[in-house]
C-alpha cells in the first residue's frame, strides 16, 4: 500500500514531530499536525529468556481535528513530571481536594474524574471534588473533558499519600533566673526520617539546629515556631507560646554614686535586663519618698546622706533586690536673696543701694548686667547709661554649693524739656535765640513749627538744638515784636511721644 503523504511505521501519523511509542512503557507521545483520521498498528511481544511467549496486536484509531476553542485539562496545585502526569501530594490525609484549573471553562460541557484503588474505581463528576482514599500510596487517575467529542481532553493524575508529619517540642528555662532556653524537638513522621528543621522564636532570631538553645534579651510572651519537614517533603509546624520573665541576675543603675547640691535632681537609670513595664518596681530613695517606674527622676529637698534600695518581681512571682548603702550625698545650699533701693532709677538718679537678703552664704557676686560686677554684700552701684538690666546675685555655702537670684532694675530714660515764654532778637548777643532746653537725650522725630497770629509760619525745624533768630525762616526780615504760637513735638527714647504747646513773645 502506498500512502500519500509517505506514513511509516516510525512516523504513522505525520508531521515534524512524530508519534512515537516507549518499547518499554508502550506510552504513545507526539503532536500531530496534520487533520483526518489515523489507524495505528502496534504489536507487543513478550519474550523469557529470548523466547517469543506471545503476540498481541492491537489497532487504533485516531482523529484529528482543529479544536477551536481550545479546551485543556489541568490540575491546579501540582506539578507535571516528565511522563506529563499531574503529580497532587497529600501529607497524611487520605482525603484530597482536587483544584481544577482546566480551560476554557465556557467550552467544558462535561468532567469526569476518574481513580481506581485497591481495584475500586472512585469517581466524580464534581468541577473540584474531594476523594477520599483508602491509604497511603500511589493512585492513578484521569480528569475527562468532553468525552467522545472532537474537542476535549484528558489529564492523566497521579495522586500520591505520604505518611503523616507532626510537627512538635517541649522547652525548659530557669523562669526565676536569667539565662538560656533549652528546646527539644518532639515531632514525629511517618515516613520515619525528618530532614529539615526550622525554628523561629518570635524575637527576630531563627535555628536550623534539631535542639537549639536560644537566650531571650528581653522579656515577654514569645511565639515559637517550629516547622519541620520529612524526605516525603511534607511539613508540620507548631507554635507554642514562652513566657520569659526571669529576674535580672544582677540589678545595675547609675549613677554608682552622687555628690550634688540641694535640691538634687536625679534620674536614676536602670539597667538591669531583663526588665519591663509588665514587673513590679519598687524603690525607695532613703529620704521617705517611694517610685515604681522602671528608671525614674527624683528630687531631694535636703542635705544629707541617702542609701537607696530597689526591690523588682516579675509577671511569674521571682524577686530579687538590692540596697546601694550610701548612694546619694546632697550638700547644703544657700538661699539667693537681695532688695534695691530707690525702686525706680532713672538718668537722673541712676545709684543703686543693694541689700543682701540671702541664707546661710559666705560669699557674694553681683553681675549688673552692664558689664561690671561686685562681690561686696550690700553694695551701692551707679549706672552709667539708662537701659533695664539683669542683676544677678551668686551666693555660695560653705559647702560650695551655690544660688542665684536675677531681678530686673530699670534706670528709665527721664525728659526735661522747658520753652522760654520770650526773647530779644536784637543781636546785642543777649537772648537773641528761641530754643528749648534741658534734658532730652534719646529723642526722635522731634519738630518745632512757630506761627503768627494770622497762622503764617515763621520757623519750623527738625533739630533740637537749632533755634529761631526773630526773622522769617531765620534769613528774612525781622518779624514785628509780638505774641507767636509754638509748637513742639518728638519721640521720647523708649516710643513715648511728647507734645509742647506755648507762646514766644518777641520782645525788641
Amino acid at each position: 500500500i502506498t500512502f500519500s503523504p509517505p506514513y511509516t511505521p516510525t512516523n504513522p501519523m505525520g508531521g515534524a514531530d512524530p508519534i512515537t511509542i516507549d518499547p518499554n512503557t508502550g506510552m504513545l507521545t507526539g503532536t500531530p499536525t496534520i487533520q483526518g483520521q489515523f489507524v495505528v498498528g502496534v504489536c507487543v511481544e513478550e519474550y523469557r529468556n529470548g523466547q517469543l511467549l506471545s503476540r498481541t496486536i492491537r489497532d487504533f484509531q485516531f482523529n484529528v481535528e482543529r479544536c477551536d476553542p481550545t479546551v485543556i485539562a489541568r490540575v491546579g496545585a501540582a506539578e507535571q513530571n516528565d511522563d506529563q502526569e499531574y503529580v497532587v501530594l497529600s501529607c497524611g490525609e487520605t482525603t484530597v481536594n482536587f483544584v481544577n484549573e482546566s480551560v476554557q471553562r465556557n467550552n467544558i460541557e462535561t468532567y469526569s474524574w476518574s481513580f481506581m484503588a485497591d481495584g475500586q474505581e472512585l469517581t466524580s463528576d464534581d468541577w473540584e471534588p474531594a476523594l477520599t482514599f483508602p491509604d497511603t500510596g500511589q493512585y492513578m487517575g484521569t480528569l475527562i473533558l468532553n468525552p467522545n467529542t472532537i474537542c476535549g481532553d484528558t489529564a492523566q493524575i497521579r495522586a500520591v499519600i505520604f505518611p503523616e508529619i507532626n510537627a512538635d517540642f517541649e522547652f525548659e528555662y530557669d523562669t526565676c533566673t536569667s539565662g538560656p532556653t533549652n528546646f527539644t524537638d518532639l515531632s514525629v513522621s511517618g515516613s520515619g526520617f525528618i530532614n529539615n528543621w526550622s525554628w523561629d522564636f518570635g524575637d527576630g532570631n531563627t535555628s536550623d539546629e534539631t535542639n537549639p538553645v536560644h537566650t531571650f534579651q528581653e522579656p515577654g510572651e514569645f511565639p515559637v515556631a517550629l516547622t519541620v519537614s520529612d524526605t516525603n517533603e511534607c511539613q508540620d509546624t507548631r507554635t507554642r507560646i514562652v513566657s520569659y520573665y526571669p529576674v535580672p541576675n544582677l540589678i545595675i543603675i547609675a549613677p554608682s554614686a552622687f555628690t550634688g547640691c540641694e535640691p538634687a535632681e536625679i534620674f536614676f537609670d536602670n539597667l538591669s535586663t531583663p526588665i519591663n513595664e509588665e514587673y513590679d518596681i519598687n524603690w525607695d530613695f532613703g529620704d521617705g519618698g517611694m517610685g515604681s517606674a522602671i528608671s525614674p527622676t527624683y528630687t531631694y529637698d535636703e542635705a544629707g546622706v541617702y542609701t537607696v534600695s530597689i526591690d523588682i518581681t516579675s509577671p511569674l512571682g521571682c524577686q530579687t533586690d538590692t540596697t546601694f548603702e550610701d548612694l546619694i550625698t546632697v550638700l547644703a545650699s544657700p538661699e539667693a536673696g537681695f532688695d534695691f533701693s530707690p525702686r525706680e532709677l532713672s538718668n537722673l538718679e541712676p545709684t543703686v543701694n543693694i541689700t543682701d537678703a540671702s541664707m546661710d552664704a559666705v560669699r557674694w557676686f553681683y553681675d549688673f548686667g552692664d558689664g561690671r560686677n561686685s562681690t561686696q554684700p550690700n553694695p551701692t552701684y551707679t549706672f552709667r547709661d539708662t537701659g533695664r538690666y539683669e542683676v544677678r546675685q551668686i551666693v555660695t555655702h560653705l559647702s560650695g554649693c551655690q544660688d542665684t537670684l536675677v531681678q530686673l532694675i530699670d534706670v528709665i530714660p527721664e525728659i526735661r524739656y522747658f520753652l522760654p515764654n520770650a526773647f530779644t532778637p536784637n543781636d546785642d548777643g543777649t537772648n537773641d535765640i528761641y530754643r528749648g532746653g534741658g534734658i532730652f537725650d534719646g529723642i526722635a522725630n522731634f519738630e518745632m513749627l512757630i506761627v503768627n497770629r494770622w497762622g503764617e509760619t515763621v520757623f519750623e525745624s527738625n533739630d533740637p538744638m537749632q533755634g529761631w533768630n526773630g526773622r522769617k525762616n531765620n534769613v528774612g526780615q525781622p518779624v514785628p515784636e509780638g505774641v507767636y504760637m509754638v509748637l513742639v513735638t518728638f519721640r521720647g527714647p523708649r516710643g513715648d511721644d511728647f507734645e509742647y504747646r506755648t507762646v514766644a513773645t518777641v520782645v525788641r
